[in-house]
């Protein structure tokens, strides 16, 4: 029975409670806060000055006016590359609409045009760019400006006289067009004389540079026309620094109202005139919401404007200041507004905030008497659930003292089979011993030869194993009972670990691996005091392991050097095979443990070199991520205390031979192919794959004389030769390292080159499961280990036969139809590779070019690989079956008496009708003319 506390139980209402509360809050919260705007428009402005000023308070004004939207302003100071880069920012952002006014043509088009593809709306104003890829334009039309300025200082000349231009900044697009419109008004009055055109950068400096500029040439001048009124009033400052006493006539364009504005200038007299160039922020809003709202609009909106002289003024200039005086009343409005309905939101969240305060007080209060009903309630039942604890714990303590007698037998149990097992270890010693001596005197014996002695060398290399690994079991059983002592040895750590990574040379050599060893980092004496046999095991275990799980071309790094502990040394085994997972390395150490996928072996062997290190009161761990390889560190001390064996002599050896790790490294050709697959050789090809040395040896002299063999150590090694060479038969492990053997099937059958070649899988897994996994991946027969050769020899036999039986099935492709090839029992991909021969052969009987090479390209298969396979599935070669196809086409032909024995030759792809009929004869015996 689970209870309750009772103070959890009274939380629960109250928990409830206030969440409600909370929910409510956050609810009223978001209902009095203001709505959230539906759309962004950000606003890139090239410069900063009074108009631009003017057109960001009327598009803020227009913010005001409209909830629906919400306009963010960045202006980039006359710099392409901010202005770039401020575009570039709201386009990520992912504004609704864009309104851009260009520092120059061509300088933000690239910016401008990510936007659009984006699908992002953009509303030239002011300026264009170089680009049609905008939404719309709106702006003067600055061509008109220019051309109605030059035809109004032409007038007011009477059609004669010396006028200067100071133009704006280069590559915008109004300083272009106003200069051309300019320059096309004037040209129509031949006494009108262009006497100086300097450009600016639309402000006022550059206006008094340029006039500076202009004076210092010539003074001889009537009218000076700026592209705005910022330059014209530079203009007019520069005359009266340099003290020219000429009263020039200056032309601006804006006509601002602003305090000096183009409109005061004019209305003063200083100016003769300026063109009125309105900012209409207003219109540019009215035209974003028509796209935004997807109403219909026009794409190039030009505003209306005119020229302001001393006339017109005055009224020019009272009608703007009493705009500007109405939209700040506007905005002082709106601000009040936005105080106000601040305030009001305020107050309402605090009245609810206080009703929802004293609705809680209430719940509080019922609660808590209720609690005090409740809490009653529950100290009875607690009384109840005390008395029943104490039941179940006498129940808990009775299956505890169960529970322990049963651990203790299962102790007991687990200790009598490892006594069991120690005890057929001793007794497994007395024979090997018997096997290996004998083998070892007949091996002495030169007379014995050939295949007899192969045989005894691989009973010798076996009986070491099983001897090392007998060793092993004993070692480990003395070290779980504390009879594992140390036999104290002073060597040489450096000339013994030269000599142990020595012993694993060759066997890294022949499987292609790099072994390096390195004491660089030893800088203490090296003669140590430590159990020499011991240490000894230590390194060929690790060596052993990673020969093991290192890849063919891979590396295993042996260094020795100074540990980081005083007066210790430390010893590192690295190797870059497929490395440990993170979850098995705390494991890999423990008795029995094989990590996952791990080839072969007993998990005894790093156990046993975790307790030698312990025995040498030292430390190893192991450092490693999957795919990335192992690195095994051992730290060991200098020295140990205890009496010290006297020193061997230099004939003697100070290592126990017999209680050494076995290497086993196998014959130096093995694991190789020894030659290439001759094409015309009469014995079939068999590819033998095991990573066991001497299992591929045995395998070899069962089957050399009969078929001609290749080997391969490892599934991916295997698959390679396969497709190269293409053998009859592959007989294959399916534990192995860096490819294993389903893998390795399965691969083999879906590639076209080798998918009718049969896999016999010979392995030690022998459940039903496991063999409906090999048949799954492709395989044709399943043997377990051990085997009988006969039995291997018959399997061999058998899936040949079939293969010989499928040949005379096609061994005339020419007369197979896709019927034939249905029926017969190959498998799917053999079928359709055969369908597709067929069709290709019939498809192109015509050609006389057509040849191997051509059938190769359209199957995806090289020469050799086609000649092998065709060879393997007819019996013929693939020149062979064009031919016959050729042929029996002719025959039929000429069966039918509808042409003449040359055209027939030339309809079957011959080149020469004199060949034509040699072949008809070698194949059926007769000349084409005899067909009746």
């Amino acid at each position: 029975m689970k209870l309750i506390p009772a103070y959890k139980f009274l939380m629960y209402p109250v928990a409830r409670t206030f969440r409600l509360a909370l929910l409510l809050l956050v609810a009223i919260v978001v209902g009095c806060g203001k709505p959230d705007k539906k759309f962004v428009i950000a606003v890139s402005q090239c410069s900063e000055d009074v108009w631009r000023d003017k057109l960001n308070e009327e598009l803020k004004t227009g913010e005001y006016l409209n909830d629906s939207i919400m306009v963010k302003l960045a202006s980039s100071n006359d710099d392409n590359v901010l202005q770039n880069k401020q575009i570039n920012q709201f386009v990520d952002e992912g504004v609704d609409l864009l309104i851009v006014s260009p520092n120059q043509l061509s300088a933000i088009s690239k910016a401008v045009e990510r936007a659009y593809d984006r699908g992002i709306p953009v509303i030239l104003y002011d300026r264009k760019t170089n680009s049609d890829k905008y939404t719309a334009f709106i702006g003067c039309d600055n061509y008109v400006i220019g051309k109605s300025m030059g035809t109004f200082i032409a007038q007011q000349l009477h059609g004669k006289g010396r006028i200067v231009e100071i133009r704006g900044s280069e590559g915008s697009s109004p300083a272009i067009e106003r200069h051309r419109g300019f320059m096309d008004a004037v040209k129509h009055y031949p006494d009108i004389h262009l006497v100086a055109s300097e450009g600016g950068d639309w402000k006022e400096e550059s206006g008094i540079k340029a006039m500076k500029r202009i004076l210092q040439q010539t003074q001889d001048l009537d009218y000076v026309f700026a592209h705005n009124d910022r330059l014209a009033w530079g203009a007019y400052v520069a005359a009266r620094q340099m003290g020219v006493n000429r009263n020039y006539k200056y032309t601006g364009v804006d006509g601002m109202a602003t305090e000096g504005g183009g409109l005061e200038l004019v209305r003063d007299g200083v100016f003769e005139a300026s063109y009125l160039y309105p900012t209409k922020g207003d219109e540019v809003i009215a035209l974003a919401l028509k796209i935004l709202n997807h109403q219909p609009y026009q794409r190039d909106n030009y505003l209306s404007s005119s020229i302001i002289t001393k006339a017109n003024a005055e009224l020019t200039l009272m009608e703007a200041r009493d705009a500007e005086r109405q939209t700040h009343k506007l905005r002082t409005l709106h601000h009040q507004v936005d105080k106000y309905l601040s305030d009001y939101n305020a107050q309402k969240v605090l009245l609810m905030s206080l009703g929802l305060f004293l609705l809680v007080c209430i719940i509080a209060a019922t609660l808590i008497f209720r609690s005090y009903i409740v809490k009653t309630r529950l100290n009875e039942k607690l009384a109840n659930a005390n008395d029943e604890l104490k039941r179940m714990n006498g129940e808990l303590e009775d299956k505890n003292d169960e529970l322990k007698r049963l651990n203790d037998e299962v102790m007991e149990l687990t200790h009598s089979r490892l006594v069991f097992f120690t005890n057929i270890s001793h007794e497994l010693r007395t024979p090997l011993t018997l096997i290996a001596d004998p083998v070892e005197m007949l091996l002495d014996d030169h007379n014995i030869k050939g295949r007899s002695r192969e045989l005894l060398g691989m009973v010798k290399r076996n009986a070491l194993a099983l001897q090392q690994l007998v060793g092993s079991i004993l070692d480990f059983r003395k070290i779980q009972n504390g009879k594992m002592t140390l036999t104290l040895n002073r060597f040489n750590i450096v000339e013994a670990m030269t000599l142990w990574v020595d012993d694993f040379r060759l066997t890294a050599e022949r499987k292609n691996i790099q072994l390096h060893f390195n004491t660089e980092g030893f800088k203490a004496s090296p003669t140590i005091i430590a159990d020499k046999e011991k240490v000894a095991r230590i390194v060929f275990n690790l060596l052993s392991n990673a020969l093991k799980y290192t890849p063919s071309g891979g590396n295993i790094f042996v260094s020795l050097c100074d540990a980081e502990t005083p007066d210790a040394l430390r010893i590192d085994v690295k190797d870059t095979g497929k490395g440990i997972a993170r979850e098995e390395i705390t494991q890999v150490f423990e008795r029995f443990f094989q990590a996952q996928g791990a080839a072969s072996g007993t998990g005894i062997g790093l156990a046993l070199v975790k307790s030698f290190v312990e025995l040498h009161h030292g430390e190893v761990w192991v450092e490693s991520e999957s795919g990335k390889g192992a690195d095994f560190i051992v730290v060991l001390p200098l020295t140990q205390e205890g009496e010290v064996e006297p020193e061997e002599s230099e004939g003697n050896i100070a290592v126990d031979e017999s209680s050494m790790q076995y290497i086993d490294d196998g014959d130096k050709l093995q694991g190789k192919v020894q030659q290439l697959v001759n094409p015309d050789t009469d014995r079939p090809t068999l590819l033998i794959i095991d990573d066991n040395n001497d299992i591929r040896q045995y395998e070899r002299t069962l089957l050399q004389d009969d078929y001609f063999v290749l080997e391969a150590a490892d599934g991916k090694e295997g698959l390679d030769v396969a497709i190269k060479e293409v053998p009859d038969l592959v007989v294959c492990d399916v534990m192995m390292p860096v490819m294993d053997g389903l893998e390795f099937t399965e691969r083999l059958k879906t590639n076209t080159a080798t998918s009718h070649i049969p896999v016999i899988m010979l392995t030690a897994k022998n459940l039903e499961e496991q063999r409906a996994e090999g048949y799954e991946h492709g395989a044709d027969s399943y043997i377990t280990k051990p085997f009988h050769s006969k039995v291997l020899l018959a399997r061999i036999n058998n899936l040949l036969k079939q293969r010989r039986l499928l040949k005379s099935l096609f061994k005339d492709i020419t007369q197979a139809d896709e019927q034939t090839i249905d029926q017969s029992s190959m498998d799917d991909r053999d079928k359709q590779f055969m369908k597709q021969l067929h069709h290709i052969i019939q498809s192109n009987l015509s050609r006389s070019e057509f040849g191997v090479e051509d059938i190769g390209r359209e199957i995806g298969l090289s020469r050799v690989q086609l000649y092998r396979k065709v060879k393997a599935m007819t019996g013929s070669s693939v020149v062979d079956l064009m031919r016959k196809a050729r042929l029996y086409k002719a025959k039929r032909l000429l069966e039918s008496r509808s042409m003449s024995i040359a055209e027939v030759a030339y309809e079957v792809g011959f080149s020469a009708p004199s060949y034509f009929t040699k072949c008809f004869k070698d194949e059926y015996g007769m000349l084409p003319g005899e067909v009746g």
